[in-house]
């Protein structure tokens, strides 16, 4: 890592940038007087004093009272520790304000676009986290599996949560049920390939509680052999998406084959969805 990476990793950690510069060269340094940091950080000494002072504050910095006046950096373990405590403290400081100015309606109306990868997958782990009655998921990629999602669904099914998953392979049903083994799981008849674009494939559908929507579709990225995961929300129980994956999920309920891994009989296909338990 140079040390310009250095300073942005400690920027992007909420120090500003004459304190990352200060510290990475303070770091190079292992001790030294204004004028030497100012030298090697290439900050005004009239400012490296404010500086310095500022990152003593803050633990990451002992100082010396000789003439002239010497500073010193904490050993690295001790920074990280110190930066990592600083970090929460803002988060929960941003959190606790965040919390008394949020305003939100009961209802979320309408379509909304997801911006990335994760918030996918916090959309979704959220939804799932919040489900009271039933839970359906179809993956058409075996990778959009995470283990924090299927830890999600196993903690749903603790809470008496109905959870069917529909899966493309035999061996994807088995990762599944190793640790969801009282999961509602089918292998699809969906023939993804048939749905694909040179560039675009379909990724998963969500439906918690009959009502909160995730769909995704993966994306070739910038470097082809990877992929990104862009997709829309809706939490709308009478939007016109929402009715419609109602319809046909209710529909391949009926006509799949759902297996849970500790049964040896499948879900009955002509019972009510949420009756339909293993």
């Amino acid at each position: 890592m140079s040390e310009a990476d250095a300073v942005d990793a400690l920027v992007e950690l909420g120090l500003r940038t004459y304190e990352a510069q200060c510290f990475v060269a303070l770091t190079q340094l292992s001790d030294g007087t204004a004028k030497e940091i100012s030298q090697v950080a290439d900050v005004p000494q009239s400012r490296v004093y404010d500086v310095v002072e500022q990152l003593h504050r803050l633990g990451l910095v002992d100082v010396q009272e000789s003439e002239p006046r010497r500073y010193s950096v904490v050993p690295v373990d001790v920074a990280r520790k110190r930066l990592r405590q600083e970090y929460r403290g803002h988060l929960e400081t941003a959190t606790t304000n965040l919390r008394e100015l949020e305003q939100r309606t009961t209802d979320e109306d309408g379509v909304w676009k997801i911006a990335s990868d994760r918030d996918i997958r916090n959309r979704a782990e959220a939804a799932i986290e919040d489900a009271a009655s039933e839970i359906y998921l179809l993956v058409a990629d075996a990778d959009l599996l995470e283990r924090s999602l299927l830890e999600r669904l196993a903690a749903a099914r603790e809470r008496d949560v109905s959870v069917f998953v529909e899966v493309p392979t035999v061996s994807v049903r088995r990762t599944v049920h190793d640790t969801l083994p009282a999961a509602n799981v089918a292998i699809t008849d969906f023939e993804f390939d048939s749905y694909s674009e040179p560039d675009r494939t379909l990724g998963r559908l969500l439906l918690v509680d009959r009502k909160t929507v995730v769909l995704s579709a993966l994306t070739e990225g910038l470097v082809p052999s990877e992929t990104t995961e862009t997709g829309v929300w809706s939490s709308e129980r009478g939007h016109g998406l929402v009715v419609w994956l109602q319809y046909t999920l209710e529909g391949r309920l009926a006509a799949l084959e759902f297996e849970t891994g500790d049964a040896t009989e499948p879900c009955d296909p002509n019972a009510e969805w949420t009756a339909c338990e293993e």
